[in-house]
C-alpha cells in the first residue's frame, strides 16, 4: 500500500512538467508568446499613428485578442514551470524589430506600413498555430491555436483587401 500511495505521488509531481508528447504545444506557447507581446507593442503606437476609421476599430481587436491569448499561453507555461519564450532564443533579438521599422515610418505611410507589418505577423502566427492544432497533443492550447488562427485568416483578409484599396488611392 505504501508503494502504491509513494507511486502515485511521483505521478502526479511530474504532471505539469513537459513530456515528450507535449514538446509541439511547448514550442508553440514559447513562439507564440513573445510574438504576441510584440503584436500588442505594435497596435498600441498604432493608436497614436493611424489615420484610418478601419485601423482605429481593428487596433483594440487584436490588442484585446492578443492579451487574452497571451494570458492563456503564460499561464500554462507557468503551470509548468516553463519559462515564458524559448530560452534558445533571445526574445530581444534584432533591435531591428517589426515595431522599431513601423516606429520609423511617416505619417502620410504608416497606415500602409501597419498593415504591410500587422499581416505579415499575422500569416506567422497563422503558420504556428496552424502547426499546433495538426500537432499539439493539450486540448486546451489547439483549441486556442485553432481560434488564434480563425482570427488571423478573417483579420488577414480584411488587411488585404484594405491595402490594396489605400494603395490605389495612395498611388493616384
Amino acid at each position: 500500500m505504501v508503494i502504491v500511495v509513494v507511486a502515485a505521488g511521483c505521478a502526479t509531481s511530474d504532471a505539469n512538467q513537459p513530456t515528450a508528447s507535449d514538446q509541439a504545444d511547448v514550442r508553440f506557447a514559447q513562439h507564440m508568446v513573445p510574438h504576441l507581446l510584440q503584436t500588442t507593442a505594435i497596435v498600441h503606437l498604432a493608436e497614436d499613428r493611424t489615420t484610418r476609421p478601419e485601423l482605429v476599430r481593428l487596433a483594440p481587436i487584436i490588442d484585446r485578442q492578443a492579451q487574452a491569448h497571451l494570458g492563456q499561453l503564460q499561464g500554462w507555461l507557468a503551470s509548468r514551470g516553463l519559462a515564458p519564450y524559448d530560452p534558445q532564443q533571445d526574445p530581444n533579438r534584432g533591435k531591428e524589430t517589426d515595431l522599431a521599422r513601423l516606429a520609423q515610418t511617416g505619417e502620410a505611410r504608416f497606415d500602409l506600413a501597419f498593415l504591410k507589418v500587422m499581416t505579415a505577423r499575422h500569416r506567422a502566427a497563422s503558420k504556428l498555430a496552424a502547426t499546433e492544432a495538426r500537432e499539439g497533443s493539450v486540448p486546451e492550447l489547439r483549441g486556442l491555436a485553432q481560434q488564434l488562427q480563425a482570427e488571423c485568416q478573417d483579420q488577414i483578409a480584411k488587411m488585404t483587401r484594405w491595402a490594396s484599396a489605400w494603395s490605389k488611392t495612395q498611388g493616384a
